[in-house]
Formats: structure tokens, C-alpha cells, sequence
């Protein structure tokens, strides 16, 4: 891209614009397309990620565990919540590896035998664990290799010409999408577009696909703070009968204990396991974080280049938390930004609401400064599109 030119107007590009022309990208249709492919890895992130209890969501315990099996058809869980909510927010979900399950399905297979005993085996003590680092695997790599595969196979509907936008071909263009329509239907250079989490004609795992974290210690220490005082996790917990007893739940004893050698750890292969356990979960966790301001500094020139914007237009993007640091960027860098023109499309209701909360989280200034339009059309951006949260 020219650095020389003054670029007076961009495009920032969210899914909503490939929907728009009929194309099945949302996280949805990927759920559909491992389901038909990948269906372990479809069962491992919906029993262990996000914050619902998947146990539940069967008839028998048998179930749950057949749904645990390499080669099996799903028993599909009952729970709607994973199907839908889980994979509407995907990549926010993928901080949300569900520590606590983790360590219970582990302990529910850790062997109740002691080193010492004749009949003990190492690898009835692995092989609990090496099931974490198959849960771990498949969340990261297989992963990525199969959005990467999905990605390639996502094309507009029939017709879709017939909707196709009036851009402004002479802007730049900051694309969340990974795929090529831009260049390919619209005719966009290619030195006009930074495709800032990748594209699909890159190797496989190249692909930016995680949550954003940008530090991960922080990230723990907030998980730690938010669950310490849960019910669960307390130095004594209560039975059947209402006898308390100490606290032998795994997770607590790897994660909350403050003495290690004060917990109810039932027999020393589960002290073991928990720092095994540990070491391969947190490692989850580092793999898949989406580092926003690396990705930034990499494209500084790209950032920096808005001194004489003049207009955005956001096409179909959600404007979630995972990609703000990138609106951030755009903001700090511009020079003229109460003039600052910003052009938002939008579906329904909920769009709005969104945006308003954008623009106060941004400190876009209301009123002239916003103009709301449905992508269909685009270019009537007239004052009766003004909402009247946006006026001063």
C-alpha cells in the first residue's frame, strides 16, 4: 500500500458484509461443518468450554462417556445453550476452557491405587492425563487446521451481483474477513486491504484465531480472584448427612489450597496428577491468545497512516471487546478525530444498541459525527437515519 497517498476514507469489514452477500460464515455453519467432519472436536469444545455443565445435559453417564470416544457418533448433548451461545461468541469462549471440568472428568479416571500396591500400572496414571493433552490438541491445532479447511469453502450465494454495494474504490480497507471477496468481486487491490488476522490462500495455521488476551498471568490471577470465594472451592465442604469434611476436589487442591501439604489429597498419585494436569492446561492458554498489539505493531504503517481520514465505514463488523485494541489504534493515531466522520451499517435493534455502546466506550462525539445505514443502503446516510441516541 501507497503510505504516500492521503488516504481520506476506510472501510473496516466485519462478517456481517459476507452475510450480507449470502455467504454461511458465521460460527454456526462451522459448528455444522466439523459436526459432518470433526465431531470429537466438536464434542471436546462443547463438554469443556464456556461455563454451563455439559454432564448434565445427558440422559446417562454412559452417554457422556460414549460421547468421549475417538470414532463415535455423537449422543448430542441436550443443552442448547452450547450449540448456540458457545459458538456465537466463539472466540471469546476460547478463553473459557472449563479448568474445573477439566480436572473433574481427569480425576473421575485417576487410578484410586498407590505406588506401592502390586497391581499399580504408570499407565493407568497417564492415561487420564494424556486425555487433557488430546482435549488441549484438538482445541488448538485441530482447531485452526479445520477453520482454516472450513474457511476455503465458504462462497457468496447465487445472485449475489444483484446486491453487491457502491465502495469507494479509491479507500483503504481493514478487513477481519479471511476471505478474498474484496479483491475477487470488487475488484479492491490487493495493496488496498490489510487483512489483519490473515486470508484464506495462507499456509495452514496461519490463520489468527483466538481470544485476546494480552496477558495471560493477569488473565489467571482474574480467574483465581473471580472464583476463590465459589461455594466449591471453600477448605471445607459438606456431605450428604451435613458432616463437613476437607476439601479433596481436585481443581481446589491444585488451584486453592494455600498449604499443599495440608490438603485432603486421598493418595499421592493425585498430587502428582494435578501438576501434570496443570502444566498441560496452562499451556492451552498461551497458545491461543490473539496478542492484538503485536499484531498492531506489525502493521504499524497501516495505523498510523489516518492522519487525513476523513470518513470510516464499519460494514457488518459486531464491534465485540476481542477486536476493540484495533479501534483503539485507529483513534490514537488519528489527528483530526472530533471532525471524524464514522458511517456504522446495521440489522436491528440489538446493532444499535451496540454501537451506541461503541461510540461511548471510543468517545466518538454524538450527533453529526454518527450516521446510521442498512447495508442495502449504503449510500443514503441522510439525517433521517440520525437515531436519537446519537444526538447531543
Amino acid at each position: 500500500m501507497d503510505k504516500k497517498k492521503n488516504i481520506q476514507h476506510r472501510y473496516i469489514i466485519g462478517n456481517g458484509f459476507d452475510r450480507y452477500h449470502g455467504a454461511k460464515s458465521t460460527y454456526e455453519d462451522f459448528r455444522k461443518y466439523l459436526l459432518n467432519r470433526n465431531d470429537f472436536l466438536l464434542k471436546m469444545f462443547e463438554l469443556f468450554f464456556g461455563p454451563r455443565s455439559m454432564m448434565n445435559s445427558f440422559d446417562h453417564f454412559h452417554d457422556y462417556l460414549l460421547c468421549l470416544q475417538f470414532g463415535k457418533k455423537l449422543p448430542t448433548p441436550k443443552n442448547t445453550w452450547a450449540s448456540k451461545y458457545l459458538w456465537q461468541d466463539f472466540e471469546r469462549h476460547l478463553s473459557e476452557l472449563n479448568r474445573e471440568r477439566i480436572f473433574d472428568f481427569t480425576d473421575e479416571d485417576l487410578p484410586r491405587l498407590f505406588e506401592s500396591d502390586e497391581n499399580f500400572r504408570y499407565a493407568d496414571y497417564y492415561a487420564p492425563i494424556d486425555r487433557v493433552l488430546d482435549i488441549v490438541h484438538e482445541c488448538t491445532f485441530e482447531m485452526q487446521y479445520q477453520f482454516h479447511r472450513w474457511i476455503n469453502t465458504v462462497h457468496y450465494e447465487r445472485g449475489f451481483r444483484k446486491r453487491m454495494l457502491d465502495l469507494d474504490i479509491n479507500a483503504t480497507f481493514l478487513n477481519f474477513n479471511y476471505t478474498l471477496f474484496l479483491e475477487t468481486e470488487y475488484k479492491i487491490p490487493r495493496e488496498q486491504i490489510l487483512y489483519i488476522h490473515g486470508d484464506r490462500r495462507g499456509k495452514f495455521g496461519s490463520l489468527v484465531l483466538g481470544h485476546h488476551v494480552e496477558d495471560d498471568e493477569a488473565a489467571f490471577d482474574e480467574w483465581i480472584h473471580k472464583n476463590k470465594n465459589r461455594r466449591r472451592y471453600r477448605p471445607n465442604l459438606k456431605d450428604k448427612r451435613g458432616k463437613y469434611f476437607a476439601n479433596d476436589k481436585l481443581v481446589y487442591l491444585a488451584y486453592f489450597l494455600e498449604d499443599e501439604t495440608k490438603g485432603n489429597w486421598r493418595n499421592p498419585i493425585r498430587y502428582y496428577a494435578a501438576d501434570e494436569i496443570i502444566s498441560r492446561l496452562e499451556e492451552y492458554y498461551k497458545k491461543n491468545i490473539k496478542h492484538c498489539s503485536d499484531i498492531i505493531n506489525r502493521n504499524s504503517r497501516f495505523f498510523e497512516s489516518v492522519s487525513s481520514l476523513e470518513e470510516i465505514t464499519v460494514l457488518g463488523h459486531s464491534l465485540g471487546s476481542v477486536d476493540f485494541p484495533y479501534f483503539k489504534s485507529i483513534a490514537d493515531n488519528a489527528d483530526h478525530w472530533d471532525n471524524l466522520i464514522w458511517n456504522f451499517s446495521y440489522y436491528n435493534d440489538d446493532d444499535i444498541i451496540r454501537i451506541r455502546s461503541f461510540c461511548r466506550r471510543l468517545n466518538i462525539p454524538a450527533g453529526k459525527n454518527v450516521r446510521l445505514f442498512q447495508m442495502s443502503n449504503i449510500n443514503d446516510k441522510s439525517d433521517s437515519h440520525l437515531f436519537a441516541c446519537f444526538k447531543s
